[in-house]
């Protein structure tokens, strides 16, 4: 009985003391991952301690603190492989620590952390996911493997709204911040901006705390203000954030700002002048490059056929990755694909309305079954026939 009491004490202080280095790996391999830390801590369910370090990172205890861990991060930049860094964290340090008790004399209690070690380590290291909830191998796995969704932003309704959460459950300002400035993102890009006026029409949240996380709001207020029929009041979003953040404005913001801003002078009639700003940022590649693409696109509507013609490539080519805007580019392709059919460019007009019913059918398929109807709605006829449109609206309700 003694020899049991003694195991469970044990257990109860290297159990969570393993637990929350692997955390702290994480949180270690961060920064090279592309991430920022906002909270890590042991246990689950409501913090009943936590303390706020530099720079915002919350660190808490919760109440079931046996009951694993979790390290909470938000990109700082757009996704890269790099991010295997920071999925690989808590298995990396476990990996240091198995080789520093292999030197250790053969102690009772060493033997016991070697064997709780090596069970965290199996737990996290095989690839799981269970309702939103993955494992470090899962993440991983789909780092290097996954296959592109065109759409995956939009379909993180969820996640978010449990980040949002937990951010505000453990007090993470800056990580409840960043989820709700995606969830506007998201009824941004879903056709929702009605949704999303309760977020920009309140006092801004103090999103200084980092220039990443206040360029994206000021890209996603920008992107509202433009939905909204005010292109104009979305050119001086822009202006006066680039003028707020300075050289602090990383590239991937600046270039974030710069899709904004050309998207503006094209709703507000300025197509040439959008083409100039575009050019600030050719050779950028992924969502945001590929997005730059579309704009071009929108840009070239009325312009010479060719030129159009050409534009449409550059973007079907790419359908089946990832966009920011998956919702506009489809639109942008059966509008393009109308005044090609209406020139006798038949080659041109159906490769544009396939690419156009691919990305809108997938994108409505990803995204959360509340988003669907305005989605439909959003991107109109790309999102096929009248019958999908109602099955999306009836999904929706």
């Amino acid at each position: 009985m003694n020899s049991l009491l003694t195991e469970l004490c044990a257990l109860m202080v290297y159990g969570p003391l393993l637990v929350l280095l692997h955390e702290a790996g994480h949180a270690m391999f961060a920064s090279w991952g592309g991430f920022r830390v906002t909270s890590f801590g042991i246990g689950v369910g409501r913090p009943i301690w936590s303390v706020r370090l530099a720079h915002g990172v919350v660190v808490h205890v919760d109440r079931w603190f046996l009951g694993g861990g979790a390290c909470v991060a938000i990109p700082s930049r757009p996704g890269s492989m790099r991010r295997a860094w920071f999925h690989a964290g808590g298995l990396i340090v476990q990996a240091m620590l198995a080789l520093v008790l292999m030197l250790l004399p053969d102690w009772w209690w060493v033997a016991r952390v070697e064997h709780f070690n090596l069970l965290v380590a199996l737990t996290n290291a095989m690839p799981w996911r269970v309702q939103g909830s993955a494992s470090d191998g899962w993440y991983l796995l789909d780092t290097f493997f996954g296959r592109p969704r065109p759409s995956e932003f939009i379909s993180q309704r969820t996640a978010l709204r449990r980040l949002a959460e937990r951010q505000h459950a453990v007090g993470s300002h800056v990580g409840r911040v960043y989820a709700e400035v995606c969830l506007a993102w998201i009824d941004v890009l879903t056709g929702r901006s009605e949704d999303a006026a309760w977020f920009f029409t309140q006092d801004p949240p103090e999103t200084a705390v980092d220039p990443w996380i206040d360029a994206l709001y000021h890209y996603v207020h920008a992107e509202w203000h433009r939905t909204e029929r005010r292109p104009l009041a979305s050119l001086r979003m822009i202006r006066d954030t680039r003028n707020a953040i300075g050289s602090d404005m990383g590239d991937n913001a600046d270039a974030m700002l710069t899709i904004a801003e050309a998207r503006a002078l094209v709703a507000a009639g300025a197509p040439g002048k959008a083409q100039r700003v575009l050019a600030r940022i050719a050779g950028v590649g992924g969502p945001i490059g590929r997005q730059a693409s579309a704009i071009q696109l929108a840009a070239v509507l009325d312009g010479p056929i060719d030129e159009l013609e050409f534009s449409v490539w550059r973007v079907t080519r790419r359908v089946d990755e990832i966009w920011l805007d998956p919702a506009d580019t489809a639109s942008l392709l059966w509008s393009a694909a109308d005044r090609l059919e209406s020139h006798n460019k038949v080659a041109a007009s159906l490769g544009a309305r396939d690419a156009a019913r691919r990305l809108a059918r997938r994108a409505v398929d990803l995204c959360a079954t509340e988003d669907r109807s305005w989605l439909a709605e959003r991107i109109g006829p790309a999102a096929g026939s009248q019958a999908m449109a109602d099955q999306a609206s009836e999904a929706g309700r």
